[in-house]
């Protein structure tokens, strides 16, 4: 039976576009996948080859560039391995062995008896074990040392000597670099600068509340506060300024109470902080500006930047940096019209202040350095080529000079007004310093050598004229720098003392102590150098009209800058024709005449010690060793003509010229004793009479000298 037809099925209609016949492989084509990220593409590829081409040249041509480097750096290694050899060798045990040593030592020092013995027997157990432990030590040391040496050694030299070139090429360049690897510097260590940690946000808030606690601003006109600028970076601080409320001067934050309230509230040292009224154009009296370090500014050490400086200086137009103040900054010292005291402790730094201002002078030609050291020590040694005058533990002598720069300080001053200047500039400094014969800086370096009663018959003139060369002789070219490591009132007078208008005080024992360097009552102003740490030799109160009362430290200046900058101005004085010897030194020609002998670079071996000659002691052995009772006036001559050059006939000298010159200063030297002694005829071996001293006259003379 047929089914019927249902009236919902779709009717069937005829289709006129039939789609184009697809290829049955097409749908079977996939898509080219993408390249990852890691792998380069051909030009990226060569690209990268070309990169490390040029790379691989330049570090080559690097490298061998700097082979003789590379070279030292392996010396190096290879004393460093050897050193650590020898460490690893005996490691502790030499300590171990001589605490066992001392042990037994101070056992034997005890009273005999049951107690030493105990003791002593321990102590020699424990020695015997010690030896016991080192010698095993040494024997497992060697044994290592010997298999190691073994392996290295004789595996290096059959490969060396079996292989072939490039093997030998390769073992060659691994010992160079093995070396290398151990002699490479170390890397510096800097500390970077660090901001103080409560500072980190100073500013204006910040500084109202610490002026309020401190009490320098009430508290109800704190708002008045106003910050000027930006904190900063300033040294190893930060530095930033604020303007106080009207009526409130910045001076009123300066008192040493009130800056240590300020340094409570911002959480530091005293020492650690620097207040100072801004003093900068457009400023005005109630703005104060501040500094704050997170450490102690002095812990540091610094090395003098004269050290790297070439040529001449002018110090007296520019100073000379000899110390660097808190904030890292160099706090000059003017060479011009200021004495110095500088006075305390043993081993507190005096000597590296005096060794700042050497280095300074040496480079300036114009400076003549005259130093007597009371100490005897060689710390001036290296300076002695260039000095004017150099003596060491010689009162007699210090009395001679002192007596020769009063004259000197006429001299100058005579010539000064006979030329019509007022005084030592910076516009006639050089034709000044062409009239004077350049200025003059005298070091007593201890003063306790000389100036106390009863050191020796010439303390009371050796004081006086200290005091006066202090007093007058700035404004004269003429510059006094005492120096001392007993502040007391019996070695700085006090004339002596207040002539000095620079001080400078080291570390001391007592506040008493301090006030007699820096002056009465600066303890309780707050400026006392017994606090100064002891650990911080070369830390110092400074005070001088230019700088006023700061805190300071010396520069590091070693024997070996010492000697280094020496010979610099030793050069630097020969090419200006200023060294001793090149030009005419009145004050070293008066010591000469007196004494018969020079100072000048030391003297005879240029070390300070100088031996007083005794023209009239001299001249009694003379006229003993002719065996005659007498000696001629020639004889005289001859003689002092081999002791110096001075006495030798000059060119173009005639003999009545020589004789007589020669004669006169024979005289000044007698009148320079004291004694009286006259020229009369003697008799010689011809039987002939001539010009001479009779023996018994002269030894007369001698005895009843003054």
């Amino acid at each position: 039976m047929a089914t019927p037809l249902s009236d919902e099925r779709t009717p069937l209609a005829l289709v006129t576009d039939t789609p184009e016949k697809v290829d049955p492989a097409a749908s079977w084509v996939v898509e080219k996948r993408p390249r990852p990220a890691w792998m380069m593409s051909g030009i990226q590829l060569r690209q990268w080859a070309m990169y490390a081409k040029d790379n691989t040249v330049d570090a080559v041509v690097f490298h061998a560039t700097h082979s003789p480097y590379y070279l030292g750096w392996s010396l190096r290694g290879y004393r460093r391995l050897c050193l650590r050899w020898w460490e690893a060798r005996h490691d502790d045990y030499r300590q171990q062995i001589a605490t066992a040593k001392l042990m037994l030592r101070q056992a034997k020092e005890q009273p005999r008896g049951a107690a030493r013995a105990a003791d002593e027997s321990k102590a020699r157990a424990l020695l015997e074990v010690r030896r016991a432990e080192f010698k095993a030590h040494k024997k497992r040391h060697w044994i290592r040392t010997g298999i190691s040496g073994l392996i290295i050694v004789g595996g290096s030299m059959a490969a060396f000597t079996q292989g072939s070139w490039w093997m030998q090429v390769l073992l060659a360049l691994a010992v160079i670099f093995t070396g290398v690897y151990f002699g490479r510097p170390d890397a510096p260590t800097v500390a970077p600068i660090q901001a103080p940690t409560r500072t980190s946000h100073l500013g204006e808030e910040t500084m109202r509340r610490v002026l309020v606690e401190a009490g320098v601003v009430p508290e109800k006109r704190a708002t008045e506060i106003r910050g000027v600028g930006l904190p900063h970076t300033d040294g190893p601080g930060i530095a930033y300024a604020v303007d106080l409320p009207s009526g409130i001067p910045a001076s009123a934050a300066l008192g040493k109470e009130t800056q240590k309230k300020i340094a409570s509230a911002l959480a530091v040292h005293l020492d650690w902080i620097d207040l100072d009224v801004d003093r900068s154009p457009g400023s005005s009296e109630s703005r104060l500006t501040v500094w704050v370090s997170n450490g102690d500014p002095f812990a540091v050490v610094r090395r003098s930047p004269l050290l790297d400086h070439k040529g001449q200086l002018n110090t007296f137009r520019d100073g000379i940096p000899a110390s660097f103040g808190k904030r890292g900054n160099p706090i000059i010292l003017r060479i011009r019209d200021t004495s110095i005291l500088v006075a305390g402790a043993t081993r507190r730094g005096k000597g590296m202040f005096l060794a700042n201002i050497l280095i300074g002078v040496m480079k300036d030609p114009w400076v003549n350095v005259r130093i007597f050291d009371g100490k005897g020590t060689a710390e001036h040694n290296p300076y002695a080529p260039t000095l004017a005058t150099f003596v060491k533990r010689n009162p007699e002598r210090l009395a001679i000079i002192t007596r020769a720069i009063v004259a000197e300080l006429d001299r100058r001053s005579d010539l000064l007004d006979e030329h019509g200047y007022e005084k030592i500039d910076d516009d006639n400094y050089d034709e000044v310093m062409e009239l004077l014969g350049g200025r003059e800086v005298f070091i007593c370096d201890e003063l306790a050598t000389y100036t106390p009663k009863g050191t020796s018959p010439y303390d009371e003139e050796i004081t006086e004229n200290l005091s006066q060369i202090a007093a007058v002789g700035a404004a004269l070219g003429v510059l006094l720098i005492s120096v001392t490591q007993v502040p007391e009132v019996s070695v700085i007078r006090g004339r002596l003392r207040q002539n000095h208008i620079g001080r400078a005080a080291m570390n001391t024992e007592s506040g008493t102590a301090s006030n007699t360097i820096l002056g009465d009552g600066m303890t309780g102003q707050g400026y006392d150098a017994s606090k100064i740490p002891i650990d911080q030799p070369g830390r110092f109160w400074l005070a001088t009209p230019e700088t006023g009362v700061i805190e300071g430290r010396s520069y590091l200046v070693t024997p070996d800058d010492k000697k280094r900058v020496a010979a610099e101005g030793y050069e630097i004085r020969k090419a200006a024709s200023r060294l001793p010897g090149q030009w005419r030194d009145p004050i070293e020609e008066h010591l000469q005449q007196v004494t018969g002998v020079s100072s000048a670079a030391g003297g005879e071996g240029g070390k300070g010690r100088i031996v007083h000659f005794d023209f009239l002691t001299w001249l009694e052995d003379l006229a003993l060793s002719t065996g005659r009772g007498n000696v001629t006036n020639l004889e005289v001559f001859t003689s002092l003509v081999d002791m110096s050059p001075e006495y030798a006939r000059r060119d173009g000298e005639t003999d009545e010229g020589w004789t007589a010159r020669v004669g006169k200063l024979v005289r000044d030297l007698i009148a320079a004793t004291g004694a009286e002694l006259r020229v009369k005829r003697v008799p010689v071996d011809d039987g002939k009479r001539s010009q001479g001293y009779l023996l018994d006259d002269v030894t007369k003379a001698r005895k009843s000298r003054k």
